[in-house]
């Protein structure tokens, strides 16, 4: 793939459960950065959740209904008996500026290898198994504690294939960086997009030389 991509660009946040991924998701849809794509879901909304924000809730007869008509065009289902889907509009281009959305990781490369986007993978985790149990503690999922720190392992082998590996120990750090990862991709798809637009106006040229490099490397 070319260095210089000026597809839209498609963030999407991935990591177990309790390791930051909604507070990644508020800080970007609240600095206005980046628009969220909220994902289906057959599960109740939680006390925190707004619906048609942070989930698309509904009924599971509902959601195959979508399903099948092509609103929804990939799922999974969690080890609650709950469905998760991603929406069409994540693979198309739409013109439109840098989405978000939160996808678990087979979503992701499933989601990554259709879209019509530049699609950046951002996995958030905690260094430790001890720190996640405890938020999930704080959470009033420690009955399910267990569990989701199996799928936390299992989803730590998907890692590699992600752009950016983010910890979320310290928050400010966290959102340092995350706010860093954010602004350099859209500055590098902003400066190709430009260059590619000089290209036409003016210098038919310019790529070319970079085009032989890559060809003959």
């Amino acid at each position: 793939m070319s260095h210089l991509d000026a597809r839209p660009l498609m963030f999407v946040v991935s990591g177990p459960s309790g390791a930051g991924k909604g507070t990644a998701l508020r800080f970007l849809t609240e600095r206005s950065l980046l628009q969220r794509v909220p994902t289906y879901t057959t599960r109740q909304p939680r006390e925190h959740e707004k619906p048609g924000e942070d989930y698309v809730f509904v009924s599971e007869e509902e959601f195959f209904r979508l399903h099948d008509e092509g609103t929804i065009f990939e799922y999974t289902r969690t080890y609650s008996a709950s469905y998760y889907g991603s929406p069409q509009r994540l693979l198309a281009d739409g013109q439109s500026g840098p989405l978000l959305t939160e996808l678990d990781p087979g979503g992701f490369v499933r989601v990554r290898a259709a879209s019509q986007r530049r699609v950046i993978g951002i996995f958030v985790t905690t260094a430790s198994e001890d720190e996640l149990r405890h938020r999930l503690h704080l959470r009033g999922q420690g009955d399910e504690a267990n569990q989701r720190l199996r799928i936390r392992t299992d989803q730590l082998t998907w890692a590699w294939v992600y752009d950016y590996v983010l910890l979320n120990e310290d928050r400010e750090q966290f959102l340092r960086d995350l706010e860093t990862v954010v602004r350099s991709e859209i500055l590098r798809s902003d400066g190709a997009r430009r260059m590619l637009e000089l290209k036409a106006e003016s210098n038919p040229t310019l790529l070319d030389a970079e085009d032989s490099r890559k060809n003959s490397g």
